[in-house]
């Protein structure tokens, strides 16, 4: 079971519009090292206690997600690279975040936002 058993949406207006416009505009704007960045690491897991959060999203916010991913490929122009998936896990952490806001704890949503700001960052 979850310990966020009462995990509930932000607002699905402030949702779809503000956060998944930022999000996209974000990925069009990821520096070409984070190519490079994404290329050394391994594998990128979903702490265990946030896979039922992952599920929903993935099930519920199918449509938000590809936008997302599309605006990466865009950006990229590689939708078969093998570093694409540490591109759309972040993507997919960073969407998980804003599906349930503050009712994740600091730290968790730290965490999953992490991946995604540093790839941000990549120089």
């Amino acid at each position: 079971m979850s310990p966020y058993p009462k995990w509930r949406e932000t607002s699905a207006t402030r949702f779809s519009v503000d956060v998944m416009a930022n999000l996209i505009i974000e990925a069009g704007q990821m520096p070409d090292a984070a190519i490079r960045f994404a290329q050394g690491i391994g594998q990128v897991w979903t702490p265990e206690h946030l896979v039922p959060l992952r599920t929903r999203v993935r099930q519920q916010h199918a449509g938000q997600l590809r936008s997302v991913f599309r605006a990466l490929d865009q950006r990229f122009g590689e939708p078969n690279g093998q570093w694409m998936g540490v591109f759309r896990a972040a993507a997919e952490m960073a969407v998980m975040v804003e599906v349930v806001g503050d009712v994740l704890p600091a730290g968790d949503r730290q965490l999953l936002r992490n991946l995604w700001a540093t790839l941000l960052r990549a120089t």
